[in-house]
């Protein structure tokens, strides 16, 4: 194929995706998962109609499984850092790992309530369509690039948003912080003072073990 057919191929492909697939509701269970093809297949999730999520898949019921799953999916992951990380319970979620309970039901819930699922079987270029829609559309829950490489961001991308990222905290930082958890000062308030992210604030609290020292 020429690059004048392979574009246009392409172009057929993302209306066929974008405007002419159906939106499937989500349930989350198992006979939900095993309703959908095992092709291979682009697709992608709307959250209240606006584009969250692109994937690619050779085996689009294997990954609508997945999705049951948090240690088995990215947008789960994903969804649950944008919507969870200020409760409580909140811990990272990995490929090993998933949220607790708690935050596990309310994630199940907002997926079911407030995504719906689109998707067309491909045999051919489904990563370039996946990449070419990623460009276009910049999903907020699709974190990879090209070739599935993780974006990455340097130290000056993270100190636009938290100034002190990536700054090693000094016994006065661990002493301030020691006094304002005392006084009851929330996470987010925390993340203002210090200038730094929620994660950076939980794990320094958890390395001053000062939920065992003071309770919370």
């Amino acid at each position: 194929m020429t690059k004048t057919e392979i574009e246009e191929y392409l172009v057929k492909l993302e209306h066929k995706l974008l405007i002419e697939s159906e939106q499937h509701s989500i349930e989350l269970t198992r006979e939900w998962a095993k309703s959908f093809p095992n092709e291979s297949a682009v697709y992608l999730f709307r959250e209240e109609g606006e584009i969250c999520y692109v994937g690619e898949t050779g085996s689009l019921r294997g990954r609508m499984t997945d999705i049951l799953n948090t240690k088995n999916h990215t947008v789960r992951r994903n969804l649950g850092k944008s919507h969870y990380s200020e409760f409580p319970s909140y811990e990272e979620p990995s490929s090993r790992k998933g949220f607790s309970d708690d935050i596990e039901i309310m994630l199940n819930d907002r997926i079911q309530k407030h995504l719906t699922l689109s998707y067309i079987t491909i045999n051919l270029g489904r990563k370039e369509l996946e990449e070419r829609l990623f460009d276009k559309l910049k999903p907020k829950y699709s974190l990879k690039g090209k070739r599935g490489k993780e974006k990455s961001y340097s130290k000056t991308d993270k100190q636009k948003n938290h100034k002190n990222a990536y700054e090693k905290w000094t016994l006065e930082n661990d002493e301030k912080l020691e006094i304002l958890f005392c006084e009851g000062k929330t996470i987010t308030e925390l993340s203002k003072i210090f200038g730094r992210n929620n994660g950076s604030i939980k794990s320094r609290i958890k390395k001053l073990e000062l939920k065992e020292k003071y309770g919370s």
